[in-house]
């Protein structure tokens, strides 16, 4: 055996194993990477799935009794976002109520009451928001409470909307 030759081997030895080590580390951050993409897609999934089947329904079915009534409401709805600059945008549903007898301007449109369900992408919940003035989808402003999605149905929804509601009829 020449000089060195036996340093040679282990030198290869150690650069293996210090490369299967690191290849071990890189499938672990990629199936995790992919675990949390897939996670992504489920919650987002069923926001869509609760909106389109409990909350817009519920939106719905209310804003036909207030526009029976001689009100107007608007439903808006906004999906989940990230643009380049990695700022994200939630997921939302919204309904804006406009009271009958109140005079609409260009400086008043946005400030009629509202309620929003917008979803908490890092918490996987979504936030329950009232305003008597519209809300900022993005925005803090009047949190009624985070719920899981499997707590969200017809009955919280209706409650939401009752308490919206209760609050324009006693200005």
């Amino acid at each position: 055996m020449s000089p060195g030759s036996g340093e040679a081997c282990d030198l290869e030895t150690e650069l293996h194993k210090l490369l299967d080590q690191y290849e071990d580390k890189r499938r672990t951050v990629e199936q995790r990477r992919r675990q949390v993409k897939s996670d992504d897609d489920t919650y987002q999934k069923a926001f869509a799935d609760l909106r389109s089947g409990v909350i817009r329904p519920v939106f719905e079915a209310v804003g036909a009794i207030l526009a029976a009534r001689g009100h107007e409401f608007r439903i808006s709805e906004e999906e989940y976002a990230a643009d380049p600059a990695g700022k994200t945008h939630e997921a939302a549903i919204a309904i804006q109520i406009m009271p009958a007898g109140l005079e609409r301007s260009p400086q008043t449109d946005g400030g009629f009451p509202s309620l929003a369900f917008v979803t908490r992408h890092y918490s996987k919940t979504v936030c329950v928001r009232a305003s008597n003035a519209a809300p900022k989808l993005n925005g803090t402003a009047n949190p009624r409470g985070d719920y899981g999605l499997a707590q969200i149905d017809e009955e919280l929804v209706r409650v939401e909307l009752l308490k919206l509601i209760s609050g324009i009829a006693s200005r």
